[in-house]
């Protein structure tokens, strides 16, 4: 029961229009009636006008009761008008039983006079308010702008949006990856006026005319680390325009096909400030620094885009999926080439990947990434090289695949992926560069320079020979620049033909990062 309720509530859009018709129809009948002197309509008539003015507010009462549905003065002025519109409607019934005609034709009058402003109300609440008067406004707004008397009027410049040009494509920038024909978090979705109408798990997504129960805009204004925030923290935020043109939509009452006035000093997002937004400052020094800290390399691919390259290689064994979670949080924007390869992750971290802005290529190989971790990755558009190498993959990681535009090159080799499977994706995607391991073309995803053993290796004490001169490796210094420590002659290294000692394996690092900072400290 508790499941077909709701259910009834959702008929109310539908069922509200029977008691508007029969009702007018029956005050029609009896204006016609008592001027020609005739009698009043008959019982069926008017029970069944009572009955469905009944039912209406019974299905209304019940889609109020949802959740996202809120106490907006249009709602609680809608619900107010439409039950004291079903109990006139009884009582008008009531009369007419009793044969008191003139009581009777008093209440229904009287029921017409309610249920005007009801249906007013619900037409704002679902097209915005002043829907009715528009084209009058409208008009009026036109004459007043046109010039008279041989001299042009001064015209209001009203910046005007709509929901097709600029709430859609905001909602397809910043909400649609998640909530959108890929994915439905919450059971949401957004890229359609049906959908956004229809809600989630939450209710309804927005209440026209009511930001209160928006539940749309309620998450974009919660604070950014609050876990309901929307979009999240690590995804683009709304710019200023873009909060200004969610919340002014929300006030003129949602409409989706109507225009509706920014309102003074309120402007459009613009494609220059998209761009802006999409312009990278330099990731976070801090940020950067953490990684190095903990073995972790990273590098800029370009200084123009300030993209990075991660590579979890050398710490392998210690990352997990909080790691990498942790580690990336700050630079999610920037990440452009990932490495992963020989970690501990699993499926849980892939969402978080999937929604990197830049990943261009990923290397998986040896995790325990399945096809349902890759399934995040659905229509993914920036994504051009994957290495699935060694990964719990099968055959239906192939139909992801097929989603991704931008991919160039996959590597497949000791998966689950059968041989007729794979033949397949290849006759669909000619263009695709595909290693299985399969073909004399495969090609190693690295090497390592051969080991060469020689006892010839000179000691830490024998001269070196450096742009054509011999230097000594014996350290010219007494206590490590870094630390102020006394030195290990073991951790010595050549600097500009300088031999310098250090007091263990990780201030050789610090100082290459920086030389000019500790080359003051030897002075």
């Amino acid at each position: 029961m508790e499941h077909f309720l709701p259910v009834l509530g959702r008929l109310h859009p539908m069922l509200l229009h029977l008691p508007i018709g029969a009702l007018f129809a029956l005050a029609l009948w009896e204006g016609v009636s008592w001027k020609q002197g005739g009698g009043v309509a008959p019982r069926l008539i008017v029970l069944f006008s009572a009955a469905t003015a009944v039912i209406g507010a019974a299905t209304g009462w019940i889609l109020h009761r949802e959740d996202g549905y809120g106490g907006g003065d249009l709602l609680e002025w809608h619900e107010r008008l439409g039950v004291a519109t079903a109990l006139f409607a009884l009582l008008a019934a009531w009369f007419h039983r009793q044969g008191k005609v003139g009581a009777y034709r008093k209440t229904l009058g009287a029921t017409l006079l309610v249920l005007i402003p009801a249906g007013h109300f619900g037409a704002e609440m679902t097209h915005g308010a002043g829907f009715v008067l528009e084209p009058l406004t409208k008009k009026q707004q036109s004459a007043s702008e046109k010039p008279g008397n041989g001299e042009e009027l001064e015209a209001d410049t009203l910046v005007m949006a709509n929901f097709t040009d600029h709430v859609a494509p905001f909602l397809e920038r910043k909400c649609n990856s998640c909530h959108g024909a890929k994915k439905q978090k919450g059971e949401l979705r957004l890229d359609s006026q049906e959908a956004i109408l229809s809600g989630g798990d939450t209710g309804p997504a927005i209440l026209a005319g009511d930001l209160d129960q928006s539940e749309l805009f309620f998450r974009m204004t919660l604070d950014l680390d609050d876990e309901d925030r929307m979009p999240p923290e690590h995804k683009r935020q709304p710019t200023e325009a873009e909060f200004a043109l969610i919340e002014t939509w929300i006030l003129a009452g949602a409409p989706f096909e109507e225009s509706f006035p920014m309102g003074d000093g309120l402007a459009l997002p613009t494609e220059e400030s998209q761009l802006e937004e999409d312009t990278l400052e330099p990731a976070a020094p801090e940020a950067i620094q953490n990684l190095r800290d903990h073995l972790i390399h990273v590098q800029t691919v370009s200084s123009a885009t300030q993209e990075l390259y991660v590579d979890f290689a050398a710490p392998s064994e210690t990352i997990g999926n909080r790691e990498v979670l942790k580690f990336l949080g700050p630079l999610h924007r920037h990440v452009a080439e990932l490495s992963l390869a020989r970690t501990k992750v699993s499926d849980k971290v892939m969402e978080r990947l999937g929604d990197m802005p830049r990943i261009r290529r990923l290397d998986l190989r040896g995790t325990k990434v399945s096809d349902s971790g890759l399934s995040e990755f659905i229509e993914n558009p920036t994504l051009q090289e994957l290495i699935l190498a060694q990964t719990q993959v099968s055959d239906a990681s192939l139909a992801i695949l097929d989603t991704l535009p931008a991919l160039q090159k996959v590597w497949v080799w000791e998966t689950d992926i059968t041989p007729e499977a794979l033949s397949d994706f290849r006759k669909r995607n000619p263009s695709i560069e595909i290693d299985a391991g399969d073909s004399s073309e495969s090609s190693s995803l690295e090497t390592e320079e051969e080991i060469v053993l020689t006892s010839d290796a000179p000691s830490v004490d024998a001269p070196q020979e450096v742009d054509g001169s011999l230097t000594s490796l014996t350290p010219t210094n007494q206590t490590c620049p870094v630390s102020g420590s006394p030195i290990d002659p073991a951790f010595t290294i050549l600097y500009e033909g300088q031999a310098i000692g250090f007091c263990c394996p990780n201030c050789p690092k610090k100082f290459w990062d920086n030389p000019a900072e500790f080359l003051a400290k030897l002075q």
